[in-house]
């Protein structure tokens, strides 16, 4: 990226300089499109995961053409990005609906019927961790004619199978590369319309002169996550020793999650507090989604799963990733357990 920031060429140009920015985004076009397991032309670079979403569904609700579906289900636990294009959706004639979720999180989708345009289910949830199996889904919606649309935001590059959904979001700083950029595969034959017009930038999907640098450095993070991958055996010997050592306190997640992700409940205690506390001592924990840590509304994810707003405010995420060690986990759990307000 910061021989990259060198280059002061517009990719939309004809002229050398040019020439070279567009060859750094097809090359980064190509290594996220062999991560989707898709063609090269059906990747759109977008400004982040929750644009990716946004053009994915909205685009779909937008390129509609035929009024009877008129129906578009979502998981009742995804992310803000996904739920919070409700109100456009409603404004545009369709009905959406959220369907309930596990004890984890996992979408229990069963009623897809031939007036549904799209269904929208993550791969794994971003506060839980808990991995949804895509496959029934993916079946009940092709025997109804309906699209799919995956958020693979926290699954991109892992070790899951890449769903064979319609289509597939994902960003570059889950996987170790800068913020502020994000993608979209479009199967072909998938009808959008795109949310942001102006020049034809991205098949005329996505107006605007491209994020060279930040593409440059998605598709170089793509790149070495997939020569270089967490060890799963390593992420969760990491996972279990921070378990065992923070007294064994309930878990959220006890199925198949990601292994990175721990997410605890400490019953009677303020999981806000607890973060003050935890910053502190040096810990950076979650007690939600990073973009509504601010906020003191207990998670939605939690509600969904079936928490009351009390339970819900009890609990905390510690993600672990690319660097984080069985000691540090170890390290972690001790800290948390001489905290103040664990005594």
């Amino acid at each position: 990226m910061s021989e990259v920031l060198e280059s002061l060429g517009n990719p939309s140009s004809l002229h050398y300089e040019g020439r070279l920015a567009k060859d750094l985004i097809d090359e980064s076009r190509e290594e996220v499109s062999g991560a989707f397991g898709c063609d090269f032309a059906e990747v759109i670079f977008t400004g982040s995961g929750t644009e990716s979403c946004n053009l994915a569904i909205i685009g779909a609700a937008l390129g509609n053409e035929n009024p009877s579906r008129n129906r578009i289900v979502f998981g009742g636990a995804e992310h803000h990005c996904v739920l919070h294009t409700q109100p456009i959706l409603e404004r545009l004639g369709y009905r959406v609906e959220l369907t309930p979720v596990d004890a984890e999180g996992r979408a229990l989708v069963h009623d897809i019927d031939e007036d549904v345009l799209l269904v929208s289910v993550m791969q794994a949830n971003n506060e839980t961790g808990a991995i949804q199996d895509m496959t029934p889904i993916l079946e009940l919606a092709k025997a109804a004619g309906a699209l799919v649309h995956c958020d693979l935001v926290q699954t991109f590059t892992s070790a899951l199978p890449v769903p064979n959904a319609d289509l597939l979001s994902a960003c570059a700083h889950k996987i170790n590369g800068p913020k502020g950029v994000g993608a979209v595969c479009i199967r072909g034959g998938t009808s959008i319309k795109p949310l942001i017009r102006g020049g034809a930038q991205e098949r005329e999907l996505r107006a605007g002169t491209e994020n060279v640098v930040a593409i440059a450095g998605f598709g170089q993070a793509v790149k070495q996550r997939l020569a270089h991958p967490i060890d799963p055996s390593e992420a969760r010997a990491v996972f279990e020793t921070m378990l065992v050592g923070a007294g064994a306190l309930p878990t959220v997640t006890e199925g198949d999650r990601l292994g990175g992700h721990c997410h605890l409940r400490f019953p009677g205690r303020s999981a806000e507090t607890m973060l003050i506390q935890l910053d502190r001592a040096g810990i950076s924990a979650s007690s939600g989604a990073a973009c509504s840590s601010g906020s003191i509304e207990p998670s939605h994810v939690m509600l969904a799963c079936g928490y009351s707003e009390s339970e819900a405010k009890e609990a905390l995420r510690f993600s672990f990733g690319y660097g984080n060690t069985v000691e540090q986990a170890r390290e972690a759990a001790s800290r948390v357990l001489s905290l103040p307000i664990m005594g």
